[in-house]
């Protein structure tokens, strides 16, 4: 069974995946130098203006990288979307592909838990934001599914 309608297809969706997971080693790498940085300094010495203004920087750098990771997964999403009304077969490679990003970042989470000072929570942070825009948009097309459903039943009694 041939998952992708074309070697172009193919190329493409490996780049955004490559580009996703590079997106958020990135968030994790910024996100554990910020926190060590800040565990570093927790010695009771006061935090200089410049050593403030550098912290400051990395989280700024961290919720950039965060809503280009979304950003980029709502693009694609809305790509999806307006490609699936002439060519319904491009659901199922999209599906597929964020079915496996989201499994390789979870598994990828749980790996780097032992490895960096983060906890769960924010290496799971960039999922969670995927995961409820996923979920609201599901419903969003569930109720319309119901509502298109409903209408036409209601066309058809009369």
């Amino acid at each position: 069974m041939k998952l992708f309608n074309s070697k172009a297809e193919q190329i493409y969706y490996l780049v955004y995946t490559i580009t996703m997971l590079l997106l958020y080693l990135g968030y994790v790498a910024l996100d554990n130098a910020r926190l060590s940085k800040g565990a570093m300094r927790g010695n009771g010495t006061p935090i200089t203006d410049v050593e403030w203004e550098a912290m400051s920087q990395m989280v700024a750098w961290t919720v950039n990288l965060e809503f280009i990771f979304l950003g980029l997964f709502v693009v694609m999403l809305s790509i999806m979307y307006f490609r699936s009304f002439k060519n319904k077969s491009v659901i199922k490679p999209f599906l597929v592909t964020h079915a496996v990003l989201f499994t390789v970042l979870l598994v990828l989470s749980f790996a780097l838990l032992p490895v960096t000072s983060l906890p769960i929570g924010n290496l799971l942070q960039p999922l969670l934001s995927l995961a409820i825009i996923t979920l609201f948009l599901i419903s969003l097309f569930f109720v319309i599914f119901i509502l298109r459903t409903m209408k036409k039943k209601t066309e058809q009694s009369f």
